[in-house]
């Protein structure tokens, strides 16, 4: 998953907020999400070895891009932002004119196959610095309340969503020495854009999950050599449950241990290669 929207109008003087504890990062994140709104959604569907669905017309491979209803006469927004994204090819004219209404995704979001999977744990979500992915994706689920008052709050609300089977590759790379942003870490892993451009919602999840099976590659020709791959398998297939997982906010073990870990969460959890670590890596 990948979203756009129209950056950041509040940010503190300072240290910058994703470098702050968790709580203050969140707390940033919900005065900019609960005032603004989503403007693209990108969902590239896959299973376990990285196939992606084909249209039954043409045979060739989808991908998804949604894109919202949005005003930039009337809705708020961070005017550098905005420009970089009609710069790289949203229109925000046709936003404005045939956008889609996000309570009507969230009906038919919710009554989907894609939904029903995801509301009952048989859904893995990838995602790359994801905080505000999900903090938007939840805001829209939620039928456009605001978010809750505090993490904990708000980490309920993922798991109710998405049962806690989250996934932030940025969260992952340093464990096999990697860093920068998506474009960055795809071209040491010499991955190339499929389709489109960087910051549209589409073309970046799907680089987002190239990204995942290149890291993933990397990390089984590094099998045991390397302690920081044996780390990351592990954190991957949650064989350690929460614990050992980085959750969106950079902290292992966030959300409740006894309502998300042991047999009801990660541990059991089938991973995109369909098999516990034990048996794969």
């Amino acid at each position: 998953m990948d979203t756009e929207f129209p950056g950041t109008i509040y940010n503190p003087d300072g240290v910058p907020p994703h470098m702050r504890a968790p709580a203050e990062f969140y707390s940033n994140i919900k005065r900019n999400v609960d005032a603004l709104k989503l403007i693209q959604l990108g969902l590239t569907i896959f299973d376990r070895y990285g196939n992606l669905p084909r249209s039954a017309e043409t045979g060739r491979e989808q991908i998804w891009e949604f894109n919202f209803q949005f005003d930039s006469a009337v809705d708020p927004y961070n005017k550098e932002s905005v420009s970089l994204l009609e710069k790289q090819g949203i229109n925000l004219s046709r936003n404005k004119k045939y956008g889609i209404d996000s309570r009507e995704f969230a009906l038919r979001f919710k009554c989907s196959e894609l939904g029903m999977r995801s509301y009952s744990g048989r859904l893995v979500w990838l995602t790359f610095h994801g905080p505000y992915d999900f903090a938007y994706l939840t805001k829209i689920l939620n039928n456009g309340e605001l978010l809750p008052d505090d993490l904990d709050g708000f980490m309920r609300h993922v798991w109710k969503y998405f049962k806690g089977n989250v996934y932030d590759l940025k969260s992952m790379i340093p464990f096999v020495g990697l860093h920068g942003g998506l474009e960055k870490v795809a071209r040491s892993m010499n991955l190339k854009r499929a389709v489109g451009k960087s910051h549209q919602a589409g073309s970046d999840s799907l680089l987002t999950m190239h990204a995942f099976f290149g890291l993933m590659k990397n990390c089984l020709e590094m099998g045991g050599r390397d302690p920081r791959a044996s780390s990351l398998n592990l954190m991957i297939a949650g064989n350690t449950g929460l614990e050992r997982m980085q959750t969106l906010f950079g902290l292992f073990g966030l959300m409740k241990r006894n309502s998300c870990s042991g047999l009801d969460g990660l541990l059991t959890m089938q991973t995109l290669f369909g098999l516990n670590a034990r048996a794969v890596f």
